[in-house]
C-alpha cells in the first residue's frame, strides 16, 4: 500500500518586536518528501527545491546569536540536511543522521569560525522516516513528540546543563536550565568547546510508526510556554495538521511566547512510509502547503 503522511506545517515571527518579541525569525524547518524540499531560504521567505530524495525528512531548527548569526545557522543546517536527504536511502536513518551531525558540524565550523562568526548556533530536531521506522537526533532544546492512541510521549530530552550534569552524575551548577550545546557552535560548558555531544539511544532513536500516530517537531518557543497536556489537547483535538499546527502557534503566544514558532504536524494515515518523488497515487504523501 502507498504511504499517507499528512504534514501540517507553521513558523512565524511571533507576536513581533512592537510587542516585545523577536524582530526577525531565526527559526527554520525543512520538509523532505516526494521530490520536493520545502524551507525558508536566506531572505527568510518560503522556498520550494525539487530534487529527489528517499522516504520523509522533517526538521525543526532554532537559531541563536541574534539577527543574521541565529538565521545564518539555522539556514545552514536545513540546507545540508536538504542535501543528506538526496544522497540515497538509508538503511538505518538513525545511525545515517547520528554519523553525519558531527561531520557537518566541523565542516560548517571550519567555515564560519574564519568569518567571526563564532557565536552563531541552532537546536536541530531532525527525522528520517523510511518504511515505518522513524529515525531521529536531537541538538538542544527543540522538541520531537509522539501521539499514540491519545498519550502524548515526549521523544527527546533537552540538551540543558541539568540533563547532561545527571547523566553525568554532577552537580549542575548556576544556570541548569540553559542550554548546553547547539548545532555549529558546540559545547557551552560540557569541556570539549565546539563539539556536539551525541550520545546514543538518548540523543538519537529509532521509533517503529503506527498507522494513527501523530508527530510534531517544534522550537522552545511553542514547548516552553505550553506544558504537555496543552500540547496533547491541541493534537488530539483536530484531524486536520495545519490547524493543529496553527493552534500550537496561537496558543504559545497567547501563554506571553515572546519567542519565534515553529511547528510541523504529521499525521500517518498507512504504512510503510516511501515518500518517493514518482509516486503519483492518490494515496502518496501528501503536503499541506502554509504561509510565514
Amino acid at each position: 500500500m502507498d504511504a499517507r503522511l499528512i504534514i501540517g506545517a507553521t513558523s512565524s515571527v511571533g507576536i513581533g518586536a512592537e510587542h516585545g518579541g523577536r524582530k526577525v525569525n531565526e527559526d527554520n524547518y525543512l520538509v523532505a518528501m516526494r521530490g520536493t524540499c520545502l524551507l525558508r531560504d536566506e531572505q527568510g521567505e518560503s522556498s520550494r527545491i525539487e530534487v529527489a530524495g528517499h522516504g520523509v525528512m522533517l526538521a525543526v531548527a532554532d537559531g541563536m546569536g541574534g539577527h543574521d548569526q541565529g538565521e545564518v545557522a539555522s539556514a545552514a543546517a536545513v540546507h545540508a540536511l536538504a542535501r543528506l536527504w538526496q544522497k540515497g536511502r538509508p538503511q538505518d536513518p538513525e545511525r545515517v543522521l547520528a554519523d553525519w551531525i558531527p561531520v557537518a558540524h566541523d565542516r560548517m565550523r571550519a567555515t564560519l569560525v574564519p568569518e567571526g562568526r563564532v557565536n552563531m548556533g541552532t537546536t536541530l530536531t531532525v527525522v528520517w522516516i523510511v518504511g515505518d521506522r522513524l529515525g531521529w537526533v536531537q541538538v538542544g532544546d527543540s522538541r520531537l513528540y509522539r501521539m499514540r492512541a491519545g498519550t502524548l510521549w515526549r521523544v527527546t530530552r533537552d540538551h540543558t546543563h541539568a540533563e547532561f550534569a545527571a547523566r553525568d552524575q554532577r552537580e549542575a551548577g548556576p544556570n541548569a536550565s540553559y542550554p548546553a550545546q547547539s548545532f555549529i557552535f558546540g559545547s557551552r560548558g560540557l569541556g570539549l568547546d565546539g563539539r556536539v555531544r551525541l550520545d546514543p539511544g538518548l540523543d538519537t532513536g529509532t521509533v517503529t510508526l503506527a498507522v494513527g500516530d501523530r508527530l510534531l517537531l517544534c522550537s522552545d518557543g511553542i514547548c516552553g510556554f505550553l506544558d504537555d497536556d496543552q500540547i496533547a489537547r491541541v493534537l488530539s483535538a483536530s484531524n486536520d495538521p495545519q490547524e493543529a499546527a496553527d493552534d500550537l502557534i496561537d496558543q504559545a503566544a497567547e501563554q506571553g511566547s515572546d519567542d519565534n514558532l515553529t511547528a510541523l504536524v504529521a499525521h500517518v494515515r498507512s504504512l510503510p512510509i516511501t515518500g518517493g518523488p514518482d509516486e503519483d497515487s492518490p494515496d502518496a504523501d501528501t503536503l499541506v502547503p502554509w504561509d510565514d
